[in-house]
């Protein structure tokens, strides 16, 4: 990747833009419409804070936010605040370098004090289509997992508690049969608790397993091969993680967006 890279050359100026009255729920369907995992929340004019996938999954799950049946509560109950931002002439390393220092996903670009423009993991895996780099230099090796059987909440858990975006999905004999991401889990719940009544939609939850949102289509690679390619096959595919595996499909390693981030960061000097 060209060291010289500026945040301006990769950042999304075309980004969702919320009230921060506006219900979680229509957020949730404007993601899918615009298909995007985030969104700035602005009070008036005013840049606020920043709404993802993952704050959804995480402060639903919260005590503060239990009380309330999912179906009244809206974008400013789940949103992260105050905005950590940058200058559109930052090298991408340093912004990936905050991305990784702050355990944030996205920056919000400035040109003075207007927000102009959103960078994400997303447009960072951009800059790296043409990268050489092996993945078996930036791969995680030590792999969590989840099986086909287990609950949707058992994954949503699992996200929360140690801080995943993806999970590989394993059989009873322990074969790799899919993958499940925080956008399954998140179009899962929401779905469910809009249209089931709030004291039945955390039995119904128990009852949806992996196998029934997972994605059983699995983007696979080798550790041989470039991070480009990953990179080219998360954009291309839309999922926030690539998995590698031998030539028996037996998993070795996963390539997340995070990686990919954390390998330009350290490109930082």
């Amino acid at each position: 990747m060209d060291s010289l890279i500026l945040v301006s050359e990769v950042a999304s100026k075309d980004f969702l833009k919320v009230s921060k009255n506006e219900s979680l729920i229509s957020l949730v369907k404007e993601m899918r419409k615009k298909s995007t995992d985030r969104a700035v929340i602005y009070r008036d004019e005013v840049p606020e804070g920043i709404v993802t996938k993952k704050d959804i999954i995480t402060k639903v799950a919260m005590s503060k936010t239990k009380r309330y049946p999912v179906s009244v509560l809206h974008v400013s109950s789940v949103m992260s605040y105050p905005l950590i931002t940058v200058k559109r002439d930052m090298p991408l390393s340093k912004a990936a370098r905050i991305m990784i220092d702050k355990n944030i996903s996205s920056l919000p670009v400035k040109d003075e004090d207007i927000v102009i423009a959103l960078l994400t993991k997303w447009d960072i895996a951009k800059a790296l289509i043409k990268s050489p780099t092996p993945l078996s230099q930036i791969m995680t090796r030590n792999v969590v997992t989840i099986r086909d059987t287990d609950s949707i909440l058992t994954a949503r858990k699992l996200m929360i508690e140690e801080g995943f975006s993806s999970l590989p999905v394993l059989n009873s004999e322990g074969k790799l049969v899919g993958i499940v991401t925080l956008d399954e889990i998140v179009d899962t719940l929401v779905d469910l608790m809009e249209f089931v009544s709030d004291s039945g939609s955390k039995s119904s939850l128990k009852n949806i397993t992996v196998r029934d949102c997972m994605r059983p289509v699995v983007p696979v690679l080798a550790t041989e091969d470039a991070l480009g390619t990953a990179a080219a096959l998360m954009l291309d595919k839309r999922i926030r993680a690539v998995l590698l595996v031998d030539p028996e499909r037996a998993l070795q390693g996963i390539a997340t967006l995070t990686d990919l981030t954390r390998y330009v960061a350290s490109t930082y000097v």
